[in-house]
């Protein structure tokens, strides 16, 4: 039925063999709808109240990520489920709150994908992509060349709720390991019962199989916490991401080959949001720092800028492109409902002798056809001195400059809106003036939070 089908040695299979079958692939994350984004959902009421819940919420999952950074694979817990199912988890208590990670078996195997090659071209772009010979790139089954895909969904999360989903794909070389063990399985089960392995799968098989999957699961798991360990230490993005190909191990260097900062700040990596606001550093002068948090709950791909900037400078953040909502599906097809995407970035005056002013436009895109729709707008002041205002638009501006010099000062509230009878533009502030604790460390620093919400009007 398929070619060149060995006899795998579980019993010595390393790290290494496995390293040289694999690329890893399109990091993806979304934020789920019974998480931690729920009080900004649908047409619930946003004002001052919700930012510093969020917020407080967004720093509690920080630490909870400080500690999932520092611990490896093996000591994780090892929990046998009642479907037959093993997860491997983490808890910790935050705050009094519950914060947890697990991995699954079963999420993991049912996500192996054979697609058909349709063309030579494809061939050639797979391996150009990943730089390996053309003949590496597909597995052969009854003559037909079949390119193999599979994830690792890894999933955290507060109480009984599932908050963000983390996902990094896998391209599996056609003369690995992992072809092997993939071909094997489909020789014992067939073709067409391959859709519905888990069911399938006799104990030898499945260990087989397992066996192989372990090795990319495992790194894949040391890569993410050594990121997120990067960054919560105070890392610039791109030296995080080395330093997470590192942690991965020696054996999985050329697997993460693509995994750059040029990868990720094009994918919606939502832990960034998380991590990437525990990096406020506490100066004894009086500079100003604003944490945004951008959430996108639409249909359309978002991007982001700011055209015009009156004080002080944006930093660490990981993308301007937000992609829209999409509905994703847990194993066997189970609805999962709409999960969303967003983006973090800190805003500081830079200076102690001034505040911080500037304004962003927000380009809403048709996913299908790239086509733009139509550009919402904002502004935030946090003056030196005095009250901080905010406005939004869903409109355009020809001049921000004067945008920003008609509006600033005039809406000293912590919520303004906008709507287009489709969709609206929500902005807010947590307080508007004063010094205020840092969750991360406790400080007293002139330091505000705000939201940006575009959604859908209900």
């Amino acid at each position: 039925m398929q070619e060149n089908v060995t006899t795998l040695n579980i019993n010595t299979l390393t790290d290494k063999d496995v390293a040289k079958g694999v690329r890893f692939e399109n990091p993806q994350s979304q934020f789920a709808p019974d998480g931690m984004v729920n009080p900004i959902t649908g047409k619930k009421r946003i004002d001052s109240k919700t930012t510093i819940n969020l917020n407080t919420q967004n720093y509690r999952m920080g630490k909870f990520m400080r500690e999932f950074s520092k611990i490896g694979f093996d000591d994780l817990q090892e929990v046998v489920q009642p479907n037959g199912d093993t997860a491997w988890v983490m808890d910790r208590t935050i705050d009094n709150q519950d914060f947890n990670f697990y991995i699954s078996q079963v999420d993991i195997l049912s996500t192996i994908t054979l697609t058909e090659v349709n063309s030579e071209e494809e061939i050639q772009q797979k391996a150009k992509e990943y730089k390996i010979k053309p003949k590496q790139t597909y597995i052969t089954i009854d003559g037909i060349k079949y390119f193999i895909h599979m994830d690792v969904p890894m999933n955290f999360g507060t109480g009984q709720n599932n908050d963000t989903w983390i996902n990094l794909g896998i391209f599996v070389l056609g003369d690995s390991l992992m072809k092997t063990a993939i071909a094997g399985v489909i020789a014992e089960i067939g073709l067409d019962a391959f859709d519905d392995v888990l069911k399938n799968l006799s104990s030898a098989v499945f260990e087989t199989l397992w066996a192989v999957i372990i090795g990319p699961m495992r790194a894949v798991y040391r890569f993410i916490a050594r990121l997120i360990g990067s960054l919560t230490e105070g890392e610039e993005f791109g030296a995080a991401v080395a330093a997470g190909r590192v942690a991965a191990g020696d054996a999985w260097t050329e697997t993460f080959e693509n995994i750059t900062y040029r990868t990720l700040k094009h994918t919606v990596f939502a832990v960034i949001i998380i991590v990437t606001l525990m990096l406020i550093i506490d100066y004894v002068l009086h500079e100003s720092y604003q944490n945004v948090y951008f959430y996108n709950l639409t249909s359309y791909d978002i991007q982001l800028d700011f055209p015009y900037k009156d004080e002080g400078e944006y930093h660490n953040l990981p993308t301007q492109n937000v992609l829209a909502k999409v509905d994703r599906k847990g194993p066997g097809g189970i609805d999962l409902g709409e999960w969303y995407n967003g983006v973090a970035f800190r805003y500081q005056s830079d200076s102690e002798f001034h505040g911080l002013g500037y304004t962003m436009r927000f380009k809403l895109f048709d996913p299908k056809t790239q086509k733009l729709v139509k550009t919402f707008s904002c502004l935030f002041d946090v003056p030196f001195s005095g009250d901080n205002s905010l406005y939004a638009s869903t409109s355009e501006p020809s001049s921000y400059s004067n945008y920003y010099s008609s509006n600033s000062g005039d809406h000293k509230v912590t919520q303004y809106s906008a709507n287009d009878s489709h969709q609206e533009i929500i902005v807010t502030y947590d307080y508007l003036s004063g010094k205020h604790t840092d969750p991360g460390t406790g400080n007293k620093l002139y330091l505000y939070s705000s939201l940006v919400i575009i959604r859908d009007v209900v």
